[in-house]
């Protein structure tokens, strides 16, 4: 035989080397031909050929945009990694994501399992969570019925109410205008879902934090191997090495008190005749909606105000990453946007004076921007676009799950691939939005349609995708628009000046996590007038007679 007077240790080694070399080969020939069809995966970095690595070790740790925005160049429209066992597909032009995430939304419209937060900590009452399927449908239209536009629509005075109480708030502690912003920003939301307000030390929001607190901390990707070794979720929870389960078990237990408590108090003034207008007050009285049976509905409408309420409490940065994926209106998520505004601001200071003057021409000085002045105040619009624009709240979207193979532009790509949009790449996109980084309303001012070689309109990548996208963007665009408006015809947003006598701009400092903020930053926000501070004094008096 060939082998004959060679040592035993030599054949082993020769064997090895052998096996070594067929996983290799295979690695990489599966990596482009892995499919009946015998087309190739979209292009990406080379994974690592040790079973179950993949690109793990390619995987930036914060600012993950920056690093797949870079790839996107280097690849092109489509990137894929395989982390884990589990295929990611980064999406990096609108072209792409309308092509999938829209015009095929009947197969990219699932989520990924999550198995650690939906079903062991409960929190698959999340629409945002599900998957596509019939319950997610009677989920949907139930926020499709409180947050289409005439509903939403239906909530201004609530926004204006709570806006006009913050300009008197900016009057008295202008320094703490992030703080402010928040707790206005969580009064409306808990008054648009429940007709709640909130007090100090709030029960309610205390529940709320805590449940948040946990769910985020076990959705952190890789945080829990259960989520990728399925048969771990038996394993009780006394096992050795089982502690994920007692975590679990908490979790589950702050779940069940962020739906039942909100919901029992609300249902109490729905019964005795005291509900307020508000998001659980229209869907109790559309009787059969989004189910024959009263059970059912019941336990929908129960999940859809809990989520509603659970929005309220993104105040923290770790809550904030994972805001998107829960209700893209939610308090936290328009906190950011209205951050970001203020920060355009003292990056484009012309900008703020040429919407002021459009505000005293069309407004006058003798009282507040309305809704019903929306459509006179073009610039203004322009302002709430490049806002959305300018830094994504969700700089990655929220991910997709493909439900069958797909083939897209010659490239394969199989069922279960995580699709990622990166939503950052698409609004920097240079040939779409010439000097990206530059906050500039302009470029969105009499624009010509995208067919047309136009812009697109960042409402097209801010608030989501085809079947997900959020339902929740017209209630957020119009406090945007509202703040916005509100803020620049009674104050002069101005950086603080530094001990050299020069105005200090803060950076572009953003946090990480599947959504983004700017990190805390100081500036002066003070009033144009003393006329706005007589105005801003009467209003407030009136709507607190009200």
């Amino acid at each position: 035989m060939y082998w004959t007077g060679m040592s035993s240790t030599t054949l082993v080694v020769d064997i090895t080397l052998f096996l070594v070399a067929v996983v290799v080969v295979r690695k990489l020939y599966s990596r482009r031909l892995n499919n009946s069809l015998g087309l190739p995966y979209p292009p990406g970095p080379t994974p690592s050929i040790i079973p179950f690595v993949g690109n793990i070790y390619d995987m930036p740790i914060q600012e993950e945009w920056f690093k797949f925005t870079e790839w996107g160049k280097q690849y092109g429209p489509l990137v894929m990694l395989e982390v884990m066992g589990q295929k990611m597909c980064i999406i990096n032009t609108i072209r792409a994501a309308t092509d999938l995430l829209d015009a095929r939304s009947a197969i990219y419209s699932d989520r990924p399992q999550m198995r650690m937060v939906r079903e062991l900590m409960g929190w698959e009452f999340n629409v945002g969570f599900q998957s596509y399927g019939a319950k997610y449908k009677k989920s949907r239209k139930l926020f499709h019925h409180g947050f289409n536009p005439r509903a939403s629509d239906a909530y201004q005075p609530i926004q204006t109410r709570e806006i006009i109480l913050l300009l008197e708030k900016f009057l008295r502690c202008p320094e703490k205008f992030e703080e402010l912003l928040r707790e206005t920003s969580g009064s409306i939301i808990m008054m648009i879902a429940f007709g709640y307000q909130t007090v100090k030390n709030d029960e309610f929001v205390r529940i709320a934090e805590e449940a948040q607190l946990a769910m985020v901390s076990a959705a952190r990707p890789g945080a829990y191997l259960v989520d990728f070794i399925p048969f771990l979720k038996y394993v009780p929870e006394w096992f050795p090495g089982a502690h994920f389960q007692r975590v679990a078990r908490e979790g589950r237990e702050l779940a069940e008190d962020l739906q039942n408590k909100p919901y029992a108090w609300a249902r109490k003034q729905f019964d005795e005749g005291k509900a307020k207008p508000s998001f659980f007050r229209s869907i109790m009285e559309a009787k059969g909606l989004c189910s024959d049976d009263p059970v059912e509905e019941e336990q929908l409408i129960k999940k859809a105000s809990a989520l509603m309420y659970a929005s309220e409490c993104f105040h923290d940065a770790k809550i904030l990453c994972i805001s998107r994926v829960l209700l893209p209106a939610g308090a936290d998520t328009i906190l950011a946007s209205v951050l970001n505004f203020f920060l355009g601001m003292l990056h484009a200071p012309d900008v703020q004076k040429k919407a002021q003057e459009e505000l005293s021409r069309v407004v006058g000085n003798d009282r507040f921007p309305t809704f019903a002045d929306r459509a006179s105040l073009p610039y203004i619009e322009c302002i709430v676009k490049e806002t959305l624009r300018w830094e994504q709240v969700t700089p990655l979207g929220v991910p997709h799950r493909l439900m069958k193979d797909d083939v897209y532009e010659g490239y394969f790509i199989p069922k279960g691939t995580t699709m990622i949009p990166n939503q950052y790449a698409m609004s920097h996109d240079a040939s779409m939005y010439p000097d990206p980084m530059t906050f500039r309303p302009e470029r969105f001012m009499d624009a010509p349609a995208v067919k047309d070689g136009g812009p697109c309109d960042p409402n097209t990548i801010a608030f989501g995708w085809g079947r997900r996208i959020c339902p929740g963007r017209f209630l957020a665009e119009n406090s945007l628009w509202l703040h916005v408006a509100t803020t620049l015809a009674c104050f002069n947003i101005s950086p603080i000046i530094g001990s050299d006598g020069r105005p200090v701009i803060p950076p572009r400092d953003y946090t990480s996590g599947l959504a983004s903020r700017p990190k805390p930053f100081s500036c002066h926000v003070l009033p144009r007038n003393p006329g706005v501070v007589e105005l801003i004094r009467d209003s407030v008096a009136s709507v607190e007679s009200q």
